[in-house]
């Protein structure tokens, strides 16, 4: 995991909302696996990020509807190696909701161990909207 010391959130604009990084967790998709084709990959891996999206709330997954496309296909090539996931929160709340709290949003993506975690993450959520993504966590006493 890449961690930031305390005081150095990253910020990210996502749509019409300003938001921090909380956390970010880069992991190797294929660990434990030990044989496959590219497509069985994918399969298992579709079925692994509807059942996080189910138990997740507010959870986006980059690219889910091409992913979905290619585990219906017959797909020759494996997924990037990585599986990002990033924890973002903001300030921001619905304008219908008058308790102090805060908004959080769950983003998941693949990339290759080249890539910038945290440049990938600002092009992904740019242009999201946040207001419709993002689940309000109200304060706790």
């Amino acid at each position: 995991m890449i961690q930031m010391r305390d005081g150095e959130l990253r910020g990210y604009q996502v749509g019409p909302v300003r938001a921090e990084l909380r956390a970010l967790t880069v992991s190797d998709d294929r660990e434990g696996m030990l044989e496959g084709t590219p497509q069985l990959h994918r399969r298992i891996r579709l079925m692994g990020i509807e059942k996080a999206m189910t138990s997740t709330p507010h959870l986006y997954v980059h690219d889910l509807d091409k992913l979905r496309a290619d585990t219906e296909g017959r797909v020759e090539e494996w997924l990037p190696r990585e599986v990002v996931h990033a924890r973002l929160t903001s300030w921001w709340q619905p304008e219908d909701i008058a308790e102090p709290g805060h908004t959080a949003l769950s983003v998941m993506w693949f990339q290759t161990t080249a890539q910038n975690p945290f440049a990938r993450l600002a092009a992904i959520v740019r242009p999201l909207d946040w207001p419709s993504l993002a689940e309000f966590i109200p304060f706790e006493d």
